[in-house]
């Protein structure tokens, strides 16, 4: 099961209908991606870096594109 299956049926479970679920989603599987981006890196990222991340995400980069930016 995958990432969004498995939020939605967690969310579904926790008795959030539909609408919530689909307005939240997005914002919570962001999260996560940043938070993989953190742990990809190693350390705490800077308020500068966390801002580059986000913009990425917003963009529609992948974490591991995300990643390689912060590194090079």
């Amino acid at each position: 099961m995958d990432t969004e299956t498995l939020i939605k049926a967690a969310l579904r479970d926790a008795g959030y209908r539909a609408d919530a679920i689909g307005s939240a989603l997005p914002r919570i599987i962001k999260i996560l991606q940043a938070e993989d981006v953190r742990i990809e890196i190693g350390r705490s990222l800077t308020r500068k870096e966390r801002e580059y991340v986000r913009v990425q995400l917003e963009i529609g980069l992948d974490v591991p594109e995300i990643v390689a930016g912060l590194k090079g």
